[in-house]
């Protein structure tokens, strides 16, 4: 009868020596994965790192190096499957770092590019959605919904947003405006209403910028070209002639821009020498 009780003593006893020999063996994997990485040897630094994990899972802080060494790996617009598992191992190991540091914002920059690189658009505005709300108040984190969105293609709703903050950063409506004049331009809808919608929406957006900054060169010559897309969805031929004498005047107003610009630059460099 007394045989199990001695057992289960034992057991007690040696329990807690098995746990240290599983973090020192933890911790012999992440000092040889620590000089792989400043090796510049990730994908031997990467299994180490997922090793002594394995070995001592409460180590959670080694998730962020287990995400750095897969990002070193990954390329983004690569399509291999193999390349994408990386993509995945970055993520998800960012991700279990910030389940216990959810502070650290270098990580969480780090998430929502590899995110954004990945084209899973949804998920890194998520992450970005839930800072903005976090830090009501703080527009950087608005901000960063916004170009994320605009990054993501999801052109109306950066507007939307955009004016919803009363925004006042020319470059984020300029960038709105950049990527509406490409996709107007390289993939069109193929619906003309929503061809026009986009284009307007563009323009809209290029006109604020330029309101904010006024005669900023290339907000003036995406307009130029912005009003010359809007000839391509109008058959009324002089709607269109009058696209086209407004397309003319914003690249008048560029070259006089890049020209005031010209001067300012030659003549503060005579005032340097």
């Amino acid at each position: 009868m007394r045989r199990p009780l001695v057992a289960a003593s034992l057991l007690i006893l040696v329990l807690p020596l098995c746990l240290g020999c599983n973090k020192l063996q933890g911790r012999r994997h992440f000092h040889k994965a620590n000089a792989l990485y400043e090796n510049e040897q990730y994908r031997e630094a990467l299994k180490e790192f997922q090793d002594g994990l394995q070995q001592d899972p409460s180590a959670d802080f080694v998730w962020r190096s287990v995400g750095l060494s897969a990002l070193a790996l990954y390329r983004p617009d690569d399509e291999n499957p193999q390349n994408k598992q990386m993509a995945d191992t970055a993520i998800d190991a960012f991700r279990k770092y910030l389940e216990g540091y959810p502070e650290d914002a270098k990580v969480r920059e780090y998430l929502v590019s590899t995110l954004m690189g990945a084209k899973r658009h949804d998920e890194a505005i998520e992450v970005l959605e839930e800072d903005a709300r976090n830090h009501p108040g703080e527009k950087q984190y608005s901000l960063a919904v916004i170009r994320a969105l605009t990054d993501a293609g999801k052109l109306e709703q950066a507007m939307q947003r955009a004016e919803q903050l009363g925004a006042n950063d020319p470059e984020l409506f300029y960038t709105i405006g950049v990527n509406a004049w490409a996709k107007s331009y390289y993939q069109p809808p193929a619906n003309v209403d929503d061809h026009r919608k986009l284009i307007e929406l563009g323009m809209k957006a290029l006109e604020r910028s330029d309101k904010i900054r006024p005669d900023n060169f290339d907000t003036l010559s995406y307009l130029n070209l912005m009003w010359r897309e809007l000839v391509k969805v109008e058959i009324d031929p002089f709607k269109q002639q009058e696209y086209l004498a407004k397309a003319q005047g914003y690249f008048d107003r560029a070259m006089a821009a890049r020209k005031e610009q010209e001067q300012d630059l030659k003549a503060a460099a005579e005032q340097s020498t």
